[in-house]
């Protein structure tokens, strides 16, 4: 998320440095940058959208998306020492697949010099989520296996996410080969990938790929396996 500032003129006020603005949205946190405000008063507009990955579905030909839910937000919560004035739109209100917006809201800074964060919550409903921990990562390719360095991983997500995955092709091609074909083992599910496929390896120095994978329904520790061909 990215924020512009307005001020709205206020007479006697402190100084107040936001070292940090921190947005709380379904227990995952997004920063913005801090600014100095001067003024009782600020304009903090947030650009927001409920994105459903519908780009990368377009590429998944066997891939069968969840259904898109739309975002509730009950209500946005300031935390002290800030107050919050006002906010347009109000709450309570529900975002739609794939719906943009843009919050704006009136805060007002300590009535003292302050300097740290200023914590904001976008209060909704729960969104089930699991554990997944990947103890490694296989890659097959050309009949043989190889582990992905450094691909171990523990994620706290929602059911059917969709994650990215790096990985190094060299590990397991050549110079010139092409790749048209790429499944993972389930639980997860293989969505899309960048560059798309097929793809041609004419890096001499390195070709990273990048996988959009989904994540399974449940819980789940173990090896994510991915075959190339």
């Amino acid at each position: 998320m990215a924020g512009i500032f307005d001020f709205i003129k206020g007479a006697g006020a402190p100084t107040v440095t936001i070292s940090a603005i921190n947005i709380k949205l379904h227990g995952y946190t997004h920063g913005m940058p801090g600014k100095v405000v001067k003024e009782r008063t600020f304009v903090l507009e947030i650009p927001f959208t409920n994105k459903t990955h519908t780009d990368m579905l377009t590429e998944a030909t066997e891939f069968k998306a969840q259904k898109a839910e739309p975002i509730k937000i009950k209500a946005i919560e300031v935390a002290e020492p800030f107050k919050l004035v006002s906010s347009d739109p109000k709450m309570p209100l529900e975002v739609k697949p794939d719906e943009k917006m843009v919050f704006k809201l009136v805060i007002e800074v300590p009535a003292h010099n302050y300097t740290g964060p200023i914590s904001i919550n976008f209060a909704s409903d729960g969104v089930e989520t699991i554990h997944v921990e990947i103890a490694k990562t296989t890659l097959e390719a050309k009949g043989r296996k190889v582990d992905i360095e450094t691909s171990s991983r523990i994620m706290s997500l929602p059911k059917g996410q969709i994650f990215t995955e790096k990985v190094q092709l060299y590990k397991a091609f050549s110079y010139g080969d092409r790749i048209s074909k790429i499944e993972i083992e389930g639980p997860f599910a293989f969505v899309s990938c960048e560059p798309k496929l097929p793809i041609k390896i004419d890096d001499p120095n390195s070709c990273i790929i990048n996988l959009y994978i989904q994540a399974p329904q449940t819980s789940y520790a173990g090896r994510l396996d991915i075959k190339m061909s």
